[in-house]
């Protein structure tokens, strides 16, 4: 959606969430020595000044991102992620900027490794560039996810990732996310693949996990947080449908969303939940 500007959400809850497991999935698909590819299907800008005006104007991080860096004794699989946003502040007094997906993963490639950018909005896709333009690791495309991962995969390394993270402001894309999962399985059924989506009140929004565990894609595993209670107006929380989640990644989400959702909650009748849709 070429209106859209993530600027104004950059660092929330459900960025933390999202970046989070992505360095997680990064770190453990780095345990073998091949090289690897991650794929990130809605760009964004990469990296995200907060003190923007945008940023400013409901300062959605100070509920995101600032909570988990004056958190005490953060546990171990959150701290590749808190790495990523630190390096990226480095020498800076106060937390200025914020890694989007595309600078997380950057943070944690290898000399060995690709990252692949698809982008369409023109202001975001020029930060791209400008942000990530001379690294030879990274690839930029000025292209739409629906029609770009599909003709990208499977990579020549036939190892890595794919993140799909629409907006959804079309609400249609909570069924077209799903096409495109079931598309690019049929060409790479060994990539693994992230669709985060939000928790909000739309009827499309409500059955979006029941479809994908509906696809029968064997090894799919959720990951949800909630941190406003239901019948909250607006996105309440969010969550990822992992398909072939790396070994033990089961185990590292369950140790890490009760503490955040303790850091991030906003309201005690909110949670978190971490389940395989379909058998592991």
């Amino acid at each position: 959606m070429l209106s859209y500007q993530h600027d104004y959400h950059a660092g929330n809850h459900a960025d933390v969430l999202k970046h989070s497991v992505l360095a997680l999935v990064v770190r453990a698909l780095q345990r073998k020595d091949a090289p690897l590819r991650v794929l990130d299907a809605h760009a964004g800008s990469g990296v995200y000044d907060l003190r923007s005006n945008e940023a400013r104007k409901n300062e959605e991080f100070a509920g995101g991102i600032r909570r988990l860096l004056a958190a005490a004794q953060p546990p171990a699989a959150v701290q590749d992620y808190l790495a990523a946003v630190r390096a990226l502040n480095a020498g800076r007094q106060e937390l200025d900027l914020y890694p989007g997906s595309p600078q997380v993963v950057r943070h944690l490639l290898r000399p060995e490794d690709h990252l692949e950018l698809l982008e369409l909005h023109p202001a975001a896709l020029a930060r791209l560039h400008r942000n990530f333009g001379r690294d030879h690791r990274v690839h930029i495309h000025d292209r739409d996810a629906f029609e770009g991962v599909p003709a990208l995969v499977p990579p020549r390394e036939k190892r890595g990732a794919v993140l799909v993270d629409s907006s959804y402001e079309v609400k249609e894309d909570f069924t077209t996310v799903i096409e495109l999962l079931q598309t690019c399985h049929r060409r790479w059924p060994g990539g693994v693949y992230l669709l985060w989506y939000p928790v909000i009140r739309h009827p499309l929004a409500e059955r979006f996990t029941a479809k994908v565990r509906a696809t029968g894609l064997p090894k799919i595993l959720q990951a949800e947080l909630r941190v406003e209670a239901e019948g909250f107006d607006g996105m309440r929380g969010s969550g990822l449908c992992i398909v072939n989640p790396p070994f033990g990644l089961d185990q590292k989400l369950n140790a890490l969303l009760p503490w955040l959702w303790a850091t991030l909650k906003n309201d005690d009748r909110s949670g978190w939940r971490v389940e395989w849709l379909t058998p592991s």
